[in-house]
């Protein structure tokens, strides 16, 4: 299961984070790293992009970076 599958409210624990160089470096800065506690907040519009929070930072993500992080509920 991956961010993008999570329920709008849903929290889950990060498994695994499966980016590349500076996408992988970018989350790790933010905080979204395994072992952290995530938490679906919104959906964009036609669910494009969507709004999580993770430790005290609300990140945006695109759809594919989200896909990329997967999590277990």
């Amino acid at each position: 299961m991956t961010v993008f599958n999570l329920k709008k409210g849903q929290r889950a624990k990060i498994t695994a984070v499966k980016a590349d160089g500076s996408l992988k470096a970018r989350l790790t800065s933010l905080g979204v790293t395994e072992g952290a506690t995530v938490e679906l907040i919104s959906f964009s519009l036609f669910k494009s992009s969507v709004l999580i929070a993770c430790a005290a930072v609300r990140v945006g993500l695109r759809k594919n970076t989200a896909q990329k992080i997967e999590v277990d509920v």
